[in-house]
């Protein structure tokens, strides 16, 4: 990682022109370009025989090198892959009418944040009014079952009936009873409003994610009217193609962005991962629930996630503009100090975001973030002076 970023101190004028192959040219002519009508002196850019890039401060400043200190730290290389925010699928209710009739008031609209038990659709059905006199039947069952059996109470504790019609009295008063708590379940199950309509209500805390349902629809038992779930926690659902699949698994974290809200990052862990392909885009779907969230992700949320495409090793994130191609290989320019940059082989490895990761510079080193391209063509143009 990148600890500091230090740059010196630039010359300002208009009209400073991109360095060329021969960047003692180009550099002496902004050099000429600036000041105000004081003599400059001719800038001595130089290569020393190790392949070291010499440039004095004022060269460095007009060419706007910038240098930083970096660490090795523990690194994977990574392939970035589309997401989208949802809620957990095992957090989602589809709530369907539990009556056929006619959708005659609908509480919530889609986005809406509801309790356990609050109201959301009412259905005018006879149903209900079906169950409130089964109810108040059962209960007049009940009252005569209960009224009998205290009769026969009394008439055999005096020797007037027997035992066995006793028993008998007692076992329709249970029976009456258990009908007089069918029938009040039954009608508890349809949520009565004050207006004897059917309710369909929260099953839990969320939110409402869809409105199937309008008033006057006709409904049939079955049918669906509303989603409502969890935003607590919150998944991605990204589609991993199949030559990384192998790279991941359930428990692994990988780093997720979010382009409506300037890449914020956030942190994700793989908690359900397929077993099969699909055929038509050739990927692995993976759901990833999201550790640190920022505030305002939403399901719905465009996401894009950082998949690692092999094992960790140890390396530098720099930003891809600090290494170059040279004479075949990747470079990176090591501070030496005294305005001396020595090119340094590396392995670069793809990070996504405009970032790499380079296996080979030396611990703690500083390293040339911005300008290696400049300093590349002094050594281009070193080379072609001695050929």
């Amino acid at each position: 990682m990148i600890s500091s970023i230090l740059r010196p101190s630039c010359l300002r004028g208009a009209g400073v022109p991109a360095p060329s192959t021969r960047l003692g040219v180009a550099l002496a002519l902004v050099l000429a370009g600036c000041g105000s009508g004081t003599e400059t002196e001719a800038p001595r850019i130089r290569m020393t025989d190790e392949g070291v890039v010499e440039l004095t401060p004022q060269e460095i400043g007009v060419a706007e090198i910038e240098w930083a200190s970096v660490q090795v730290s523990r690194l994977s290389e990574t392939v970035t892959v589309p997401g989208s925010v949802l809620p957990p699928d095992t957090a989602q209710a589809a709530i369907g009418s539990i009556v056929d009739g006619r959708v005659v008031r609908v509480h919530v609209v889609a986005g809406d944040r509801v309790g356990a038990g609050d109201a959301l659709i009412e259905v005018h059905s006879h149903e209900v009014s079906d169950a409130i006199a089964s109810l108040e039947s059962a209960r007049a069952d009940w009252e005569f079952a209960d009224a009998a059996a205290g009769r026969a109470e009394r008439l055999h504790e005096v020797g007037a009936i027997s035992l066995e019609e006793l028993q008998r009295r007692r076992t329709t008063l249970r029976a009456t009873r258990t009908e007089v708590d069918r029938a009040r379940e039954m009608l508890e199950h349809l949520h009565p409003s004050e207006t004897g309509n059917a309710t369909a209500v929260a099953p839990r805390e969320g939110v409402v994610f869809s409105v199937d349902a309008k008033p006057g629809q006709a409904v049939l038992t079955g049918d669906p009217l509303l989603v409502v779930g969890a935003t607590d926690p919150l998944w991605v659902v990204a589609w991993v193609p199949e030559g990384t699949a192998a790279a991941l698994d359930v428990g692994d974290e990988v780093e997720v962005r979010f382009g409506a809200l300037d890449n914020a990052p956030s942190r994700a862990r793989v908690v359900r991962y397929g077993q099969f392909v699909n055929p038509g885009t050739r990927a692995v779907e993976a759901r990833l629930e999201l550790i640190d969230p920022p505030e305002t992700v939403r399901p719905g949320t465009f996401a894009t996630v950082d998949v690692p495409t092999g094992l960790p090793f140890d390396g530098v994130d720099l930003p891809q503009d600090a290494a170059v191609r040279v004479a075949g290989e990747d470079v990176v320019f090591i501070v030496e100090g005294d305005g001396r940059f020595r090119p340094v082989a590396v392995d670069l490895h793809p990070l996504g975001e405009g970032r790499v990761a380079a296996t080979g510079i030396p611990a703690t080193a500083q390293v040339v973030i911005r300008g290696a391209y400049v300093l590349k063509s002094v050594l281009e143009s070193g080379a072609e002076g001695e050929a």
